[in-house]
């Protein structure tokens, strides 16, 4: 009864246009379902995002869901996870992702969901990791589990927004800590975040992984800048 009144009242907005959402959709309209930017990298050898890791570190298979786009519907989507704490919408993107990257075999033999981790003082203030609800998502379709605590970061770096690719990579490059090397021992583990632009951070967390044997990495992210 009460539901019904609310969405009279109030109804559910796509926070990719602004427009009316149908009760069948969760946060996104079908139109805008229908018209983000995927970026279609995998199963294509050398991708764009590929190209990035090349002869920096070893990876088994890297992807991109969506283009992010400054002012684009992607970073809108981004922006109201990220920023405004819409951790549902993160939950979303990951299913979408997930769904339609199952149909290409992207998860085949990954044994383990491992989101970006990010300094507890960062946590502290956002009040969550947003890859965190990325990799629920995932894990919601593909049923691989998630391990949030076996790689920590143990120092918070300062932004990277406006850093070029070098400044990143000298910010991150010593701030990873594993912690729990028996639960990555012999996996395929899979990386997740939400936007990469100069991969910096996921390389030096990858360098910091790779130091255990027979540790496979693969990546994914819901957007990349290119």
């Amino acid at each position: 009864m009460f539901q019904p009144l609310k969405n009279l009242f109030f109804p559910k907005i796509c926070f990719a246009c602004g427009g009316p959402v149908a009760k069948s959709q969760k946060q996104i309209c079908i139109k805008c379902l229908n018209a983000l930017p995927r970026n279609n990298f995998y199963p294509k050898v050398n991708n764009p995002l590929e190209k990035v890791f090349r002869a920096r570190i070893k990876t088994e298979r890297v992807t991109a869901f969506l283009r992010f786009q400054s002012k684009g519907k992607v970073q809108k989507l981004i922006h109201q996870f990220k920023y405004k704490g819409n951790t549902e919408l993160g939950v979303e993107l990951g299913e979408l992702a997930a769904n339609e990257l199952m149909a290409v075999g992207f998860f085949e033999g990954i044994d383990l969901l491992i989101p970006m981790p990010i300094h507890a003082l960062k946590r502290e203030k956002r009040g969550f990791n947003q890859s965190d609800f990325i990799a629920k998502g995932i894990h919601q379709v593909t049923e691989i589990p998630i391990n949030e605590n076996c790689i920590k970061k143990n120092v918070n770096t300062s932004s990277q927004t406006r850093k070029g690719r070098f400044k990143r990579w000298k910010n991150v490059k010593t701030t990873f800590e594993i912690t729990d090397s028996e639960a990555l021992k012999a996996k395929h583990i899979l990386l997740i975040d939400d936007v990469i632009t100069t991969g910096a951070t996921i390389e030096a967390c990858s360098e910091e992984l790779l130091k255990l044997p027979e540790l496979k990495i693969s990546i994914l992210s819901i957007g990349f800048t290119y």
